[in-house]
């Protein structure tokens, strides 16, 4: 009955082979959070820019002063440890619904969901 308790509170032994890759976790309870810093900072130079962009292109708007404050969301959030990537895609599918007709604009919001995508794979 000792042993059994000893290797009860002791846990199982982990065998581990040649382990490579990103992220691995091993144990239970482990979690990683793997970030792609050149992906990030591309994201949120396209945020910025589309920031810029939101700007310039004011008057062909309907709700200039909404679809800014999205994208400062979004790109607060991307500048979170660990980005809430379902509330940045939300911000984002606003703000293409918001610049459609404006093609700069909309090729800007369609690299950002493309990156996130790549981000969040």
């Amino acid at each position: 009955m000792t042993d059994r308790r000893n290797r009860q509170q002791q846990g199982s032994p982990i065998k581990v082979g040649d382990v490579q890759g990103t992220g691995i976790v091993i144990g239970h309870g482990s979690s990683a959070v793997v970030q792609r810093p050149a992906a990030l900072a591309e994201t949120a130079e396209l945020l910025d820019e589309i920031i810029r962009q939101l700007e310039l292109h004011r008057d062909s708007i309907t709700d200039p002063e909404g679809l800014l404050e999205s994208v400062q969301d979004a790109r607060s959030e991307l500048a979170e440890p660990s980005p809430r990537w379902s509330v940045v895609r939300g911000l984002l599918r606003g703000v293409a619904a918001g610049v459609v007709g404006i093609a700069t604009l909309t090729d800007a919001v369609d690299k950002v969901q493309a990156l996130i995508a790549h981000l969040t794979a």
